[in-house]
């Protein structure tokens, strides 16, 4: 018996080739399509793990900010200076943290820097004039945040004028320091505003603790009306 052996046409070749390659073609494409998704899920998970590392520093040091003053060592003189550099581009503060020993304390006195693209919080257990002479021991610096283009803070002030309407007391500020030089208390409220290198943008802004928009150090007197009674 004779076994029959077909042979492929030409054109039967060409159509198997084209649908192989249609097929390798569809699933390179849906391979790719996953293999982009999937990168732009870790980029944003990195992103948002980023932002919650970043927003738990800030809260706890602003949130937890209160006013500071010291014995001016620099001019060997009685009268007390707070330890608030207020600018800009630029924060240094004291604020209250979970006290984990009692070398520590309750106050860490805390830093923001803005270090070739690196959001630097350094942090000491002591107060210093110049923070360039603190013992590397005894300081302690924390990226959180990278690849930043630019760090701007605002500042939330009180109109102590009792003349002016209530809802127009409260004003924002660029520079703290230069508000009042005598003045030893701190913002109400802080505005950090971040821009990362690659134009994304964000904003924290916290209500400090050692101020609000109703306290005050010393005597203080509402304005008498009957919201603020009734507040």
């Amino acid at each position: 018996m004779r076994l029959s052996r077909r042979t492929f046409t030409l054109m039967e070749v060409v159509i198997a080739v084209g649908v192989f390659a249609l097929v390798a073609g569809a699933l390179f494409l849906f391979s790719s399509g996953v293999a982009d998704s999937w990168r732009r899920l870790t980029v944003e998970r990195n992103r948002f793990q980023e932002k919650i590392a970043m927003d738990r520093a800030i809260d706890s040091l602003l949130t937890g900010a209160i006013p500071f003053v010291w014995r001016n060592t620099i001019d060997d003189d009685t009268t007390q200076i707070p330890f608030l550099i207020a600018q800009p581009q630029a924060l240094r503060l004291a604020s209250l943290h979970q006290v984990h020993s009692a070398q520590e304390g309750a106050i860490r006195f805390a830093e923001f820097l803005l270090d070739e693209g690196n959001l630097i919080i350094q942090t000491t257990d002591r107060p210093f004039n110049d923070w360039s002479e603190i013992p590397q021991d005894r300081i302690r610096q924390t990226i959180i945040a990278t690849e930043v283009e630019s760090i701007e803070f605002r500042y939330a002030d009180w109109d102590s004028d009792p003349t002016n309407e209530w809802d127009d007391r409260m004003f924002w500020t660029d520079n703290w320091e230069n508000v009042d030089s005598e003045r030893t208390d701190i913002p109400l409220a802080i505005l950090l505003h971040v821009i990362w290198q690659d134009g994304r943008e964000e904003s924290w802004l916290r209500r400090t603790t050692g101020n609000s928009y109703r306290e005050r150090y010393g005597t203080y007197k509402p304005p008498s009306n009957n919201r603020d009674n009734a507040l």
